[in-house]
């Protein structure tokens, strides 16, 4: 490694990237490199990255090589809240005149073309609106129905246009530009942490701006263009899991009085891995999907190694390849592993005989064909390249023939060919999969043995991962942990732990934002709050503001009933000096109001904050699902593979991902946990009305295979939450 570094003169690269973490490092950032770089020794010595690429078995030249003419690529995760302070130090350390953010270059695309074409040709901003979102010039009945739409606004708007008349006239310009918009440059914008430095003054190699955020410099070249200059880029880029990480530590520390170093943890943990057999992975970075969580008990992790494997399955080039099925089959040794040349067997021993990392691409190439491990990298990037089938030909033929001269069939060869064409171009790098199960495992520790701390901070920051906030509640709540309201004397900004509950923050209340809640905090150092006026007078609080405090239950501390304390909020305005929207009564006109029902309460609350600490959202229409026969997701391990079964609860989420040719998958979710449903593509179409509202029932039939468990639909029924 050091020979080709110092042969590529990157020696300099190297050590400013080591710059950069041990800033963040010394300043309590956390961070990590990811990506190639893991299969770098070098990488690892500086603490650049977590791997070990010897003990991995990774390939240097995934990430160099000098058959490689482009530069190196380096991305470091640190914690998303404080990327900033890693940004603003390089441009201190190395001066404007030498740091730069790349750009990205935002091109038309259909929906801008049309707006800004239509905004140009002078059509009424509403229709320019409506237009933006129906017209689809694939679709011939979009088309049909915009011109309608132009039509029903009829000429007026835009006289000049003759006898022609708008729909017409406009209307067939708007056609006839828009698809010439397509890919031409938008406007430039900042790439996500992309930069770059050199030595020389920036301003003489390529062209700079001042970005319109504030203290930063982009260039006016995006990534492809400084890469093809041989510029050497550092990705800077922000990871939410790592400030969530970073603030369960904190909130452990706070509690125990140890800070936990999960850098020294042991990576084998019995109880670790037995609740990610179990499919309890919701927070869990990068096997928390439905996906992997239905993976989980099928694949059975038992090590670091196979949190690796287990990581880089789900992606798009094993799923289209076909290739995770038949791992899964051997690994439970019901299918036997087979190469299919024996020269094979080293590159693919881990995998059993299935391809599933980038790396093995080279190793086959480099053990199957004689192809040097950089030349090898050089076939795998053009696998994943939008020219695939162009590029490959130069390669193909070479491959052949090395394969040849070591006496491997054409058929055997040709077979391995193909499988690399099929995998290569969405294939995921085992060095990018190590460094992210590095983080798996870190969060997976901190979920069995913290979870208070966990899910409070996993709710500090919001929006990450799969699932909104009411599941993260629900969740934390089904690991047996105390969820206690937002209230108005005891309540942070943020989620925090008192002993074993969790104490939700302020700023879940919707609408209250940051500068309202630190108001908030910062009157009541002068003592607790005595009543609303009390309130308003010490926080400068407006009424939108008290309504939804008030509705979220954060005063329920004081005793008084919801309704009653908005009632009486036209009073405490005016004795705190604000006017009142209506005329003020006595006290002996003051009506009198009870509390709100359970029900009442909770549905108050999850309109208000998304969540609910006194119970789940299916308890709305938990009558109506009995009445209809739904089995609780608690209950479906107890039924038969095969059966009919009605199931029901809150829609999570939707998905339709474009490698599974239609079928559809929906995450429904009620007091004991969460339902996989499978959505043939027919029965998907016909029940998108129905997953428009926030709960549904679905008739399927049950499907339980090694431990994981989904339903796949019939038919799908919306429920409607009981008036009052």
């Amino acid at each position: 490694e050091l020979i080709v570094i110092k042969e590529l003169g990157l020696a300099d690269y190297f050590l400013v990237v080591w710059d950069i973490v041990r800033f963040a490092r010394r300043a309590g950032i956390r961070c990590q490199g990811r990506g190639s770089a893991a299969n770098s020794l070098v990488a690892y010595l500086l603490g650049i990255t977590p791997i070990d690429p010897v003990a991995g078995g990774l390939v240097f030249e995934r990430f160099l090589s000098p058959e490689r003419a482009k530069t190196p690529d380096i991305d470091i995760d640190f914690a998303a809240d404080r990327r900033e302070e890693v940004i603003q130090y390089v441009y201190r350390r190395y001066g404007l005149e030498h740091a730069a953010m790349a750009c990205t270059l935002v091109t038309y695309r259909a929906r801008s073309a049309v707006r800004d074409v239509a905004r140009a040709l002078g059509f009424p901003p509403a229709l320019v609106e409506r237009l933006a979102t129906t017209l689809d010039l694939r679709r011939t009945d979009s088309v049909q129905a915009s011109r309608g739409l132009v039509d029903s606004f009829g000429a007026d708007p835009l006289t000049p246009l003759g006898e022609e008349g708008l729909a017409g006239g406009l209307f067939q310009h708007l056609l006839r530009i828009v698809p010439q918009m397509e890919g031409i440059p938008r406007h430039l914008g900042i790439h996500n942490g992309g930069m770059i430095l050199s030595g020389p003054p920036l301003f003489d190699l390529v062209p700079l701006e001042p970005a319109s955020m504030p203290d930063r410099m982009v260039t006016q070249w995006d990534k492809d263009g400084l890469e093809g200059t041989g510029m050497v880029k550092i990705d800077i880029l922000g990871l939410r899991t790592l400030s969530a990480i970073q603030d369960a530590v904190a909130i452990v520390e706070a509690q125990t009085g140890r800070r936990p170093e999960l850098e020294a943890l042991p990576p084998d943990d019995p109880a670790v891995y037995e609740m990610l057999c179990r499919g309890k992975a919701i927070g869990v970075f990068q096997v928390e999907s439905r996906a992997q969580a239905n993976l989980l008990p099928q694949f059975q992790p038992r090590c670091f190694a196979d949190l690796v494997i287990q990581i880089s399955l789900i992606r798009p080039g094993p799923i289209q390849a076909n290739m995770v099925h038949p791992y899964l089959r051997r690994r439970r040794g019901v299918e036997a592993v087979t190469y299919l040349h024996p020269s094979l067997e080293s590159a693919l021993e881990e995998t059993l005989g299935v391809i599933v990392f980038q790396e093995q691409v080279i190793k086959i190439a480099r053990d199957l064909a004689g192809f040097t491990p950089g030349r090898a990298e050089l076939l795998r990037r053009a696998l994943g390249h939008k020219r695939a089938m162009e590029r490959l030909i130069r390669f193909r033929q070479a491959f052949y023939d090395g394969a040849a001269a070591r006496g491997v069939s054409l058929r055997v060869a040709r077979r391995v060919w193909q499988q690399l064409k099929s995998f290569g171009g969405y294939a995921f790098a085992k060095s990018h999969a190590a460094a992210f199960a590095v983080l798996t495992y870190q969060s997976a520790w901190l979920r069995c043995y913290h979870p208070a701390a966990f899910f409070a901070a996993l709710l500090r920051n919001q929006p990450m991962g799969f699932y909104p906030p009411h599941v993260v509640v629900s969740e934390a709540r089904r690991c047996g942990v105390d969820i206690r309201p937002a209230d108005i004397t005891l309540s942070e900004l943020l989620p925090t732990v008192e002993g074993a509950a969790l104490r939700l923050g302020l700023m879940a209340v919707g609408g209250l934002g940051e500068m309202a809640g630190t108001s908030i905090l910062e009157a009541r150092r002068g003592g607790p709050f005595r009543s609303l006026a009390d309130l308003i007078r010490r926080t400068g609080l407006g009424r939108r503001a008290l309504e939804a405090l008030i509705w979220a239950g954060v005063f329920d501390g004081w005793g008084a009933p919801r309704r009653q304390l908005l009632w009486d909020l036209e009073t405490a305005l005016e004795a705190a000096g604000r006017p009142a929207a209506l005329p003020l009564e006595s006290d002996e006109e003051r009506p009198r109001f009870g509390f709100l029902s359970p029900l009442e309460r909770l549905w108050a609350e999850f309109t208000q904050t998304g969540f609910s600490s006194n119970g789940h959202l299916t308890s709305l229409v938990s009558d109506r699902m009995r009445e209809m026969g739904v089995t609780p997701s608690g209950a479906l391990p107890d039924l038969a593979d095969g059966g009919r079964v009605w199931v029901g609860g809150v829609v999570v989420s939707a998905q339709r991902p474009p490698a599974a040719n239609g079928v559809a998958f929906l995450a429904l979710e009620d007091e004991w946990g969460l339902v996989n449903v499978v959505l043939r593509p027919e029965v998907y179409e016909a029940s998108r009305p129905a997953l428009g509202g926030p709960f549904v029932v679905v008739e399927g039939k049950l499907q339980k295979r090694n431990g994981a468990i989904s339903v796949l639909a019939k038919r799908v029924i919306p429920l409607k939450v009981p008036a009052g």
